[in-house]
């Protein structure tokens, strides 16, 4: 391949001048030193007269006269041309052209004027300087002479003066030449051979002397012949020009180039000249093209539906392609399937003129796979041509070419040939593919129009459906069953399918049962049908795992396929959206459209909107749910406030009964038991010496056991005062209440060495003087207990049990074991003798009680012989210094019989 050659660079102005100037100084200067040397050379003139001649002031004068009106002429003359270059605004064009077209009637005006008047003063000039008398031949020699000068240096400089206005200007429009390639192969072909017989014949009457007649017709019979033979070449040459000037006078328009470029010469113009057609060719074709995408594009621009674009489409193939009958071609991506939807002679059918498998052999499917455009001149031969569609059209030829769209194909665009045989060309074959460019763009904005249509449609439907969802489930209060069949024809309505169905599991989630199922044909609503979920494992497994299932073609699609037999055929069903209904991460139901039909391509807002509806469903229906469970808990709490209002009165009249009882106990078992203890005291006192020492020691036994009694009914009531009595919440010093507990048990028994340890700071909120009594209890018990112990110890410490805090007071005395502590804390009940350590049972009874009402709690952890230790939290007040009233406790409380 040669290499690209370079575009010549514009000449500047300055530049332009510059070399101009030079070429006119040259074509004026060259003449002089040439002419007068071959003069001299020839023998003309002696060197003395030569001499005599240029000191003669007429030559010199004569030279230097054409020279400077040569350079101020020419120089004016393209002053224009300068201004032009400079600014190309400054002159108009048809100035400079019309200049350009009359610079070689000046130049060779001027110039052969100049060259006829240099004998003359030659000659004269030799006369006056030197006595010089020329003769006839002289004359004849010295013309000759200027002829020579006249090709040697006006030729070639005008044709390099041509070339410099060729460079400088060759962006102007020139409509015809201003010197032709015939005129310049002439001038070349005739003047050349002149030149080398006038030189010739000069050399030869120099050297010899002789020049006659008969040697002057020679060289004009030369001459005439060299004329003859150039007058031959231009017009041999000017047939190889023909049609290439044909083509440039062709007006305005791409020509035909079958009619108008027929090379004339087999030379490199022939050449030039076929090589020039194909590129018309070319142009033309592309020419049609952009005609062709045009029509295109107008008619994607004015059809209003894709049926329209596709049938228009259709009629430019078919007029632009040689063949009989045009056909598009689209993919149906549901069935998998390439669908004639559009061909000459027939109008726009969605379902198709016919319908060729992705699997099958065909011509259509094939282009398809391959994305190449695929030519065939002679189907009958070719086994990718389907024999069913070769039948059907009767084809002959065919061509087709891929609609691409960002390089993946969406159908095949076809011309078929059924009366001849066409071979198909290249041009052919780009036509065709730009023009299937042009149509999938267009196929592609016209679908992405309609889809932002019907998606707008669709969306303004499916806000409708939603805003009457949720007006109807809101006023829903006493009738799902009427919201139900409500949403299920609504979500019909907006999604133009022919069933909807609400299904929910039954307890068991082992069955879905259909709650409404709405039919737009015939406008009917009915339900109970019921689907076990273990007849199809594939489906129930995508509820859970999905948020819609979009079944396209519902016998095809594994979630769905198992229900073809039993429930699809049966009903037209194609295609089926089911949205499932959800309660937390537990699936409850299912929301099923169902596309009565062939498949259906589910949209990703129709997916949306499904998922949206069942949402909204799920909410009603737990929202239902939830008011039943509601009503229920609100019967169930006035049943429960009934019941606490019976047992608060019983409450009541147990405490007022315990009152009495507390009062007849205060006052009747009193006064049995001090006379019991008084008379026994009298009878020791006066009639002691009349006992034997038995009778002595039943009457102390009578005494003590009268005592113990008093001691235990002081008790049991000091228990019962302690549940009656009002909280008075403050904050509370445990610490320093323990210390003081302390002190006291240290002042009444101070011969006992027991090590104290009370953590400080220890604070609470509660009742001073129950934490008082309730303290004095466990601290008391400890002491009681450590009695036997070497070194007693006892500690007051806080700990964290399950985050809260709890008081522990524990010790190394007696200690017990925790196989009776269930009965720890119950009235009277103890785990050692009186003989050991003595007691009423009342103790931890009390400590219990009290921690209770704070609302806390009380534990012990303990082993025999190693001590025990007793822990109790205690609960937040709402304030300090507040006050509970001791009848407000006892409503929550047992009453102090139960207790014990």
């Amino acid at each position: 391949m040669s290499p690209v050659q370079e575009a010549p660079i514009a000449l500047a102005p300055e530049d332009f001048r510059r070399r101009f100037f030079w070429l006119i100084l040259l074509t004026w200067t060259i003449p002089p030193v040439f002419g007068l040397g071959f003069i001299l050379y020839l023998g003309i003139l002696t060197p003395a007269q030569m001499l005599a001649l240029m000191t003669h002031p007429l030559e010199p004068l004569f030279i230097l006269f054409w020279l400077f009106f040569a350079l101020g002429y020419f120089t004016r003359y393209v002053r224009p041309f300068a201004t032009y270059l400079a600014n190309p605004g400054a002159v108009a064009e048809d100035e400079i052209l019309h200049r350009l077209r009359r610079f070689p009637l000046h130049y060779w005006g001027w110039f052969l004027l100049y060259l006829l008047m240099a004998p003359t003063s030659v000659l004269i000039g030799a006369e006056m300087s030197s006595g010089h008398v020329a003769t006839p031949l002289d004359w004849f020699r010295i013309h000759l002479v200027a002829l020579i000068v006249s090709i040697i240096v006006g030729l070639p400089i005008f044709f390099l003066i041509l070339d410099l206005f060729g460079r400088a200007l060759g962006g102007l429009s020139l409509r015809r030449p201003v010197v032709t390639i015939k005129t310049k192969v002439f001038l070349i072909g005739a003047l050349v051979p002149l030149l080398i017989d006038t030189i010739l014949v000069q050399y030869y009457w120099t050297r010899t002397g002789f020049f006659t007649l008969e040697t002057f017709l020679v060289w004009l019979s030369l001459e005439l012949l060299a004329i003859g033979g150039s007058l031959i070449f231009v017009r041999s040459f000017g047939q190889s020009l023909r049609p290439l000037e044909g083509a440039i006078d062709t007006e305005r328009r791409v020509p035909d180039p079958a009619g108008q470029l027929r090379p004339c010469s087999t030379d490199e113009l022939g050449v030039l000249t076929d090589g020039y057609r194909h590129l018309l060719n070319e142009l033309r074709v592309r020419s049609e093209i952009l005609d062709v995408a045009n029509r295109v594009l107008r008619s994607a621009g004015e059809s209003r539906a894709l049926p329209d674009l596709l049938d228009a489409v259709v009629e430019v193939v078919h007029e632009v392609i040689r063949g009989d009958m045009a056909f598009l071609i689209l993919k149906d991506p549901v069935r998998n399937e390439l669908v004639g939807v559009a061909q000459t002679g027939a109008k726009y059918r969605a379902e198709g003129h016919f319908r060729l498998s992705l699997d099958e052999v065909s011509m259509a499917v094939n282009v398809y796979h391959q994305k190449a455009t695929l030519a065939i001149d002679d189907v009958a031969r070719d086994p990718r041509v389907s024999p069913r569609m070769r039948a059907a059209f009767r084809v002959i030829s065919a061509i087709g070419t891929p609609l691409l769209l960002d390089g993946e194909p969406i159908g095949v665009l076809m011309s078929i040939s059924r009366e001849r045989r066409v071979h198909y060309t290249r041009w052919d074959q780009m036509l065709l593919e730009s023009l299937a460019r042009e149509a999938a763009m267009a196929i592609h904005a016209t679908r992405l129009r309609e889809e932002r249509n019907r998606l707008e449609q669709r969306q303004q439907a499916q806000h409708q459906a939603l805003l009457t969802l949720s007006r109807a489930q809101a006023a829903a209060e006493e009738d799902p069953a009427a919201v139900l069949a409500e949403t299920t024809e609504t979500v019909a309505r907006a999604m133009a399918v022919g069933r909807v169905g609400i299904w929910l599991f039954n307890e068991a989630h082992d069955e879905l049962i259909c709650q409404d199922l709405y039919e737009a044909e015939p406008d009917r609503h009915g339900s109970g049908l019921v689907l076990q979920a273990r007849d199809y494992p594939d489906y129930f497994r995508a509820l859970d795992e999905n948020r819609v299932i979009a079944a396209n073609d519902a016998h095809q699609a594994p979630e769905t396929r198992a229900f073809s037999g039993p429930y699809l055929s049966p009903n037209g069903i194609g295609a089926m959206l089911d949205a499932p209904l959800r309660r937390g991460s537990r699936v409850s139901g299912v929301l099923c459209i169902e596309h009565v039909g062939g498949p259906r391509m589910w949209e990703l807002d129709e997916q949306n909107f499904a998922a949206s509806v069942a949402d909204m469903t799920s909410l009603v229906l737990e929202l239902w749910d939830h008011r039943q469970t509601t009503e229920a808990l609100r019967r169930h709490q006035e049943l429960l406030e009934e019941r606490v209002a019976e047992r608060t009165e019983q409450l009541l009249a147990s405490n007022r009964e315990l009152a009495s009882f507390s009062y007849s106990v205060s006052h009747d078992l009193r006064s049995p038991l001090r006379a019991i203890d008084g008379f026994s005291h009298a009878l020791l006192e006066e009639y002691g010496d009349r006992l034997d020492a038995t009778g002595v020691d039943y009457l102390e036994r009578v005494r003590k056991a009268a005592q113990r009694m008093g001691n235990l009914i002081d008790a049991l009531l000091k228990l019962s005062r302690l549940s009656r009595s009002e909280l008075h919440w403050q904050r509370v010093d445990l610490s320093a209440l323990a210390r003081e507990i302390a002190g006291e048990l240290t002042r009444r028994e101070p011969a006992r060495d027991v090590h104290w340890h009370i953590e400080p700071g220890l604070f609470a909120e509660g009742d001073p003087g129950l934490l008082r009594a309730l303290l004095e209890n466990l601290l008391g018990n400890a002491w009681k207990y450590t009695g036997q112990t070497p070194q007693p110890a006892i500690r007051l410490t806080r700990e964290i049990h399950e985050g809260q805090t709890a008081f522990c007071v524990s010790d190394n005395g007696a200690g017990f074991d925790m196989a009776h502590a269930a009965k720890l804390f119950a009235p009277f009940h103890r785990l050692h003798t009186d003989a050991e350590f003595p007691g009423s049972g009342i103790g931890l009874a009390t400590a219990e009680r009290i921690v209770r009402r704070h609302g806390g709690r009380i534990w012990a952890q303990a082993a025999p012989g190693e001590g025990a230790k007793f822990c109790f939290t205690l609960g937040r007040a709402n304030g300090t210094n507040r006050v509970i009233p001791a009848e407000g406790m006892e409503q929550g409380e047992p009453a102090d019989g139960e207790a014990g």
